[in-house]
């Protein structure tokens, strides 16, 4: 009994097994009911053991005939009562047992033959008349008479089946083989059925393991054999459990999760593989220590200390299950009720969605019902959080309980059913990256901090791209502009101009004045003046031209100093820019190695000693140049000019008329003739006739030149569509371990046809194109409902994960921006200007088409091969609880609110069970439903029933296993619509 009372608290349940009798049990039921003893005990439980008159061991048929054969021993019979009174067990089953052995031969009377009751008298008789029967010589060999009658006492199966088979014992017991003994017993031809029915006549089969490895082997030969498998390993204590010996008290695997009574037992019977664990410890027990602040103990509603409510509403203190926790009722119960709460309590993030706390029931605030209230939930680690029922977490609060209530699942899947759902998209990250790997998080709370240290350089390399698409766009618009009609016509026109200009300029050219000098009488007289001028005018033409090119030079000067200014503020921006990069790397190296430096690395080696001393010298060039045009020295170039020009003035005023206006028109056709040729110009000089030609001339180079332009943004184009290619990798490194997972459910043998990937998708590209085209205008996109339409079948037409596919939609796009594409419209050419809003700029939309900006990773979700959007309610409803249940890896507890709706039988028999099954493995999961197939096939090891008492406005609740009598009779009632309709359809459905 000490032994007894010393085992750990683990142990609830004993089984008290005697041979042929039950003294053991009585006497140890005794000490417990009336003298105290064994309070660590729930259970005592009676076993006795009978030996069958089925014989164990192995015969073999030599080659020569003969016979081989091992030992012989009878197989021991189990019979495992409920905790009855050991009268009821005496007369209702050993009282019906009588065996019968005919001990002399041809004996016609009694002193031959031994039937009776088993009791210690008739034993004692057995082995008298057993002793009796012997020659004289060999009766000295045999021990008592009734240790003899006790080791020769065999019972049929038939027999011990037969006296169960009572009233008062029916649903009492259960019958229990050997392993060992049965393992003993023949396989052959002549006794396979024998060994297979006394087995699975068994309710039970006992082994005594020497180690969890040892039970797996025994119970793996029995699934092999094809017979009972219920195995379960038992102390078979024939020591004190300070013995060494493996069958001592205490030395047990076998975890039973149930109550502590025998409807417990049965019931884990019935759900083995769930309820029974053959090891250490269970993982479930071993999770929940190991994890005790995200496990609730109990859950307990109060009113708040002074209330003066006078209705009670709430007065509940409940222990919950670690596992599977079922919350049923009738309409109006209070299901909901206790979700709600329970989840206000961890501080839900769904509180919004509560059916039962909100303003239109218990927190209306006309009546203030809330106000009154506390909710609490107790955790495993022994702390509690409680919440007043009419506040709301806070939103720094932390999420200790994951809610999903019947309306935001409906929300969800509204939501899905229009075509997306952020919410849902949040949520998936959030669930996906809880399938990474920790080693692979690098350190990141969540999916997207992660994606964006991933792709970061990418969309460095991706932007860089997008920079040299838009300068190609600029140029390719400019080209395309001076390719449009209206363009050449303009040059044309000034050119004409021009033309007109040179031939009006032709047409006024300076009357000819006869030369004085031509006149012999005036020869001498006006020679000495002409010849004077004409230096003069020859030094100041050189003046002026020295004086241009100083002018020009200073242009080259400045020029060359403005592109040094550029090329020295370039230099500058790239250092800041490299030394932002070191410091952005210098952390990252941090984190590789401490004592890695970026300057080890890389270095950036600027010598700009050049560029100062041209800088210098352009600036020293540039001074020289101003102070030779602004000296006024009597040398300088500005006093000899003027010192000329003077001269030939008072030359001039001192000629005769005919040399003075000789002289005129002299200077008259200098003027005409620097005229013309500013007119006629050359290819460099702008505004000229011969620039004009060239421009004309140059148009017909542009079609190549935009082919090249084109074929140039493609190639940019590709490398940005390569860029997001490589951002998809990097997406679906990461939902790869997700993928996987939802892959592995066929191995569950469910049926959840789900397929994960990530692709390439357009987000918003119609809400953010459309609106800058003007659709009142003649063209491809004329009219909102035409051009709308037209761009949903060009979005549903293209694959953007495929770059060609692309690449066609954008060169469609690009057509139909330069010719109207619709029937009426012929393919007449369109300018890009007109087909715009107001204030739009062709630049700004080619940027936006070709960037591509609009292109996204997205997750790509099918349920048998049917986008998200495409399903049914049910099937979206379905989907959602899929991933919360099995594929959501947090580990807080669940709360669902009634996850059956909108869901056939078959779904949730076939998929629902399975996940809850799954998810009550690694988490608690509390759920509020309305049928059976929940919280009865899925085993739930808690059954919460409510009830509502309307007149004194009271919740109620009662909890329990399944297995208890009053909750299984709940169960009946409510789920199953009590047991005579439960019945009815059983008989109708033949079952």
């Amino acid at each position: 009994m000490l032994d007894l009372e010393a085992l750990p608290p683990e142990f609830k349940v004993i089984g008290i097994n005697d041979y042929i009798f039950i003294d053991g049990y009585e006497r140890v039921r005794k000490e417990k009911s009336e003298n105290g003893r064994l309070k660590n005990i729930d259970l005592l439980l009676p076993v006795i053991e009978l030996r069958l008159d089925k014989f164990a061991g192995v015969v073999k048929k030599e080659k020569d005939g003969t016979y081989s054969q091992s030992g012989w021993t009878r197989i021991n019979l189990h019979v495992v009562f409920d905790a009855l009174d050991p009268e009821v067990i005496r007369q209702q089953f050993l009282g019906s047992l009588a065996p019968c052995y005919d001990l002399i031969p041809d004996s016609s009377n009694w002193k031959g033959k031994w039937s009776s009751v088993i009791t210690r008298n008739s034993l004692t008789e057995l082995g008298q008349m057993i002793i009796d029967s012997v020659p004289a010589d060999k009766k000295a060999d045999y021990a008592s008479p009734l240790e003899e009658g006790f080791n020769n006492l065999c019972v049929s199966l038939e027999k011990v089946m037969e006296a169960l088979n009572k009233h008062a014992l029916a649903g009492k017991y259960l019958i229990a083989v050997g392993k060992t003994e049965w393992d003993n017993l023949k396989w052959d031809n002549q006794s396979i059925a024998e060994k297979k029915n006394v087995l699975n006549k068994a309710n039970l089969v006992f082994t005594a393991a020497e180690n969890p490895a040892a039970y797996d082997s025994a119970r793996k030969r029995l699934i092999e054999s094809n017979v009972k498998n219920t195995l379960l390993d038992c102390s078979d204590a024939h020591a004190l459990s300070s013995s060494a010996d493996k069958d001592r008290i205490g030395n047990c695997f076998t975890w039973i999760k149930a109550d502590a009574t025998f409807e417990g037992l049965l019931q884990a019977l019935t759900e083995f593989e769930d309820r029974v664990f053959i090891g250490d410890a269970p993982p479930k027990r071993l999770l929940v220590e190991s994890n005790r602040t995200k496990y609730v103990s109990k859950l307990r509603v109060s009113r708040k200390p002074g209330s003066t409510l006078a209705d009670t509403w709430f007065d509940v203190d409940l222990p919950l299950s670690h596992d599977l926790v079922a919350i049923i009722g009738n309409k109006g119960s209070g299901k909901s009720a206790l979700a709600d709460i329970a989840a206000l309590a961890g501080d839900t993030k769904n509180f919004k969605s509560f059916s039962f706390l909100n303003d239109r029931r218990f927190r209306n605030p006309r009546n203030k019902l809330a106000q009154h209230f506390l909710g609490a939930l107790g955790w495993h680690d022994s702390t509690e959080t409680e919440r007043q029922l009419d506040q709301d977490p806070t939103e720094t609060s932390v999420e200790r309980v994951k809610y999903l209530p019947q309306s935001y699942l409906e929300t969800l899947c509204n939501e899905l059913g229009d075509g997306g759902s952020a919410t849902f998209d949040t949520e998936l990250r959030k669930i996906i990256y809880t399938h990474v790997p920790e080693e692979s998080r690098l350190g990141y709370d969540s999916m997207d901090e992660l994606l964006n240290f991933k792709v970061a350089e990418i969309d460095s390399a991706r932007e860089r791209l997008i920079k040299e698409i838009s300068k190609t766009n600029a140029e390719i618009l400019h080209n395309e502009n001076r390719l449009t009609p209206k363009f050449k016509q303009s040059l044309q026109e000034q050119l004409d101009a021009k033309s007109a200009e040179l031939k009006s300029l032709e047409g006024s050219k300076p009357t000819q004045v006869d030369d004085p000098t031509a006149s012999d009488t005036s020869v001498e007289e006006s020679k000495a003046a002409t010849e004077k001028i004409q230096a003069l005018e020859d030094e100041l033409i050189k003046l002026r031209n020295d004086e241009k090119l100083l002018r020009d030079k200073k242009a080259i000067e400045v020029k060359r100093q403005a592109v040094l200014i550029r090329v020295t503020q370039a230099i500058s921006n790239h250092k800041k820019t490299y030394d932002q990069f070191i410091a952005e790397l210098a952390p990252m190296l941090a984190e590789v190695d401490e004592g890695l430096k970026a300057v080890e690395l890389m270095d950036l080696r600027m010598d700009t000693t050049k560029i100062e001393a041209i800088s210098s010298a352009t600036k020293a060039s540039i001074a020289t140049i101003d102070n030779a045009l602004s000296n006024q020295e009597p040398s300088s170039l500005n006093k000899r000019r003027e010192s000329a020009e003077a001269a030939v003035a008072d030359i001039k005023s001192k000629l005769g008329e005919k040399e003075r206006l000789f002289i005129i028109f002299k200077e008259q056709v200098a003027k005409w003739e620097r005229s013309k040729a500013d007119i006629l110009g050359n290819k460099d000089k702008t505004q000229s006739i011969e620039w004009f030609k060239a421009e004309i001339a140059s148009l017909g180079t542009l079609p190549a030149k935009l082919t090249e332009l084109r074929l140039s943004r493609v190639e940019l184009v590709k490398k940005v569509h390569a860029q997001i290619v490589m951002t998809v990798e990097e997406y679906r490194r990461l939902y790869e371990p997700v993928q996987e997972f939802v892959k592995s459910a066929a191995q569950m043998d469910m049926h959840l046809p789900l397929d994960f990937d990530v692709r390439i998708e357009e987000a918003g590209f119609q809400e953010q194109f459309l609106p800058r085209i003007n659709r009142q205008s003649r063209g491809s996109f004329s009219g909102v409902d035409e051009s709308n339409q037209l761009m949903r079948g060009l979005l549903k037409e293209v694959n953007f994960v495929n770059v060609e596919s692309t690449l066609k939609f954008l060169d469609t796009l690009d057509d139909m921006l330069h010719f109207d594409r619709r029937e009426s419209g012929g393919g007449r050419e369109t300018m890009i200007a007109d087909q715009l809003r107001r204030g739009g700029e062709p630049q700004e939309i080619f940027d936006y088409l070709f960037g591509m900006s609009y292109l996204l990773p997205r997750y790509s979700l099918t349920y048998d091969q049917q986008e998200i959007s495409q399903l049914s309610p049910g099937e979206r409803g379905l989907l959602l609880l899929v991933f919360y249940l099995l594929v959501d890896k947090d580990d807080i507890p669940l709360i669902i609110d009634q996850p059956e709706e909108n869901l056939d039988n078959q779904t949730i028999f076939k998929v629902l069970v399975k996940c809850i099954k799954a998810a009550k493995q690694r988490r608690q999961v509390i759920m509020v439903t309305h049928n059976p197939n929940l919280a009865v096939v899925c085993d739930a090891e808690q059954i919460i029933c409510a009830t509502c008492d309307k007149a004194t406005n009271t919740f109620n609740y009662i909890a329990g296993g399944i297995e208890a009598p009053l909750i299984k009779a709940r169960v009946v009632e409510i789920l199953e619509g009590t047991e005579p309709a439960f019945k009815n359809r059983k008989q109708k459905y033949g079952l």
